[in-house]
């Protein structure tokens, strides 16, 4: 089964304050964050990649990115909301910037680690812990292996929090050797994760549609 990983698009106007954003919070996409989600439905079509399921969190962002793709591409199926895809609630991260975390905050050194090296901050106050986190998108993943035939092409669209660990628990252990570790994923982008022989690999990570081959 191959897994497309999609983060959905734009959520802040050219120029705006650009802050954590998580699960509580439902910003719509912007008019770029819906042209984001129609140049990787062209991509797809382009390589005829067959999408055989769409799975989003069931925030506006993400609902609506996947919408927008499943049409354009005139899929023979709907996006179905799943809120295992839901993102990391930020806690005092909320409605903050990378500076105001720092200095406001005093946690320069917490989101240095997990900006660079995914390392869960432990006094940010965030909603949900890691094990829970890793515990719901695993049982997402199983959920997929019990509905999906091994030749089948999912594409999942959520927020970069998420996508970073459906990406380190689909590798297992190897995930911290690979050079794309944490997994970082920016708007509009895409990864690919195979799996063959209950064993995965990521094809690509962070790839802007069109830029290069999905």
């Amino acid at each position: 089964m191959d897994f497309l990983c999609a983060r959905h698009g734009n959520t802040f106007e050219a120029g705006a304050r650009a802050v954590y954003i998580g699960g509580k919070d439902d910003p719509p996409l912007t008019e770029v964050g819906e042209t984001q989600a129609r140049d990787l439905a062209i991509a797809l079509g382009r390589e005829k990649i067959p999408v055989t399921g769409v799975f989003c969190a069931p925030l506006k962002r993400t609902r609506r990115f996947a919408r927008i793709v499943a049409l354009s591409m005139a899929l023979p199926v709907l996006p179905v909301a799943d809120k295992r895809l839901t993102e990391i609630d930020y806690g005092d991260w909320t409605g903050r910037t990378n500076e105001e975390i720092a200095t406001d905050l005093g946690q320069g050194d917490a989101l240095r680690r997990w900006n660079e090296a995914g390392v869960w901050p432990q006094n940010a106050n965030w909603a949900q812990s890691e094990a829970e986190l890793i515990q719901r998108l695993e049982a997402f993943r199983a959920m997929l292996r019990g509905r999906f035939s091994p030749g089948d092409t999912v594409l999942i669209v959520s927020s970069n929090g998420v996508l970073r660990y459906f990406a380190r628990g689909a590798l297992g252990p190897a995930a911290a050797g690979d050079p794309r570790f944490p997994f970082k994923m920016r708007t509009g982008h895409v990864g690919k994760i195979r799996e063959r022989n209950g064993a995965c690999e990521v094809l690509y990570w962070d790839r802007a549609p069109g830029a290069d081959p999905l």
